[in-house]
């Protein structure tokens, strides 16, 4: 399995209750549909293998590129990226490119297309493929949507949505 999330906008409390949520759940690999906004959110990634791609609020590229090298367990692929985890091969942007976005759906190359930028959940099939958007960690939210990352089961093809303000925070002092 592994955990999307998209659009943190430099929200570090919803990050790390995402984060939360992921490691609850023995999630330990994630895709950033990107819109991190900030090089210095990517420190709270720390324990997990990330994939990152640009959002269109993401302008310190090269801030972006040095820390993740510097942190070891990130691996920033620029606008887009074409991955492969357990053989499942993967597509991901940040969604503010709709002709790009457009193009890898309809490719048929990739089982699952990544994306954000809406800022609202989604999942919808065009072909074989299969087109997730987790929602967001921050930003505006214009029409009320919900805070949300998602969680992929590649192998059995299907994907949860978890809100966050369904989630109750632990506890800092037990």
């Amino acid at each position: 399995m592994i955990g999307v999330l998209s659009d943190t906008h430099n929200n570090s409390a919803n990050l790390t209750l995402g984060l939360q949520i992921f490691r609850a759940r023995q999630v330990d690999r994630l895709v950033h549909c990107g819109d991190v906004t900030s090089p210095l959110m990517l420190e709270l990634l720390h324990g997990f293998q990330v994939w990152l791609v640009k959002g269109n609020n993401d302008y310190d590229w090269m801030g972006f590129r040095s820390e993740a090298r510097r942190l070891g367990n990130i691996q920033y692929c620029g606008k887009d990226a074409d991955i492969v985890i357990d053989r499942h091969r993967i597509a991901v942007c940040h969604g503010d490119d709709e002709s790009l976005l457009d193009t890898l759906a309809h490719s048929k190359l990739f089982e699952w297309v990544f994306h954000g930028h809406s800022h609202r959940s989604d999942l919808e099939m065009i072909g074989k493929t299969r087109i997730l958007n987790p929602g967001a960690l921050g930003g505006r939210h214009p029409h009320g949507e919900d805070r949300s990352v998602a969680i992929v089961n590649l192998a059995a093809q299907k994907a949860e949505f978890i809100t966050l303000d369904a989630v109750t925070p632990p506890d800092p002092r037990a």
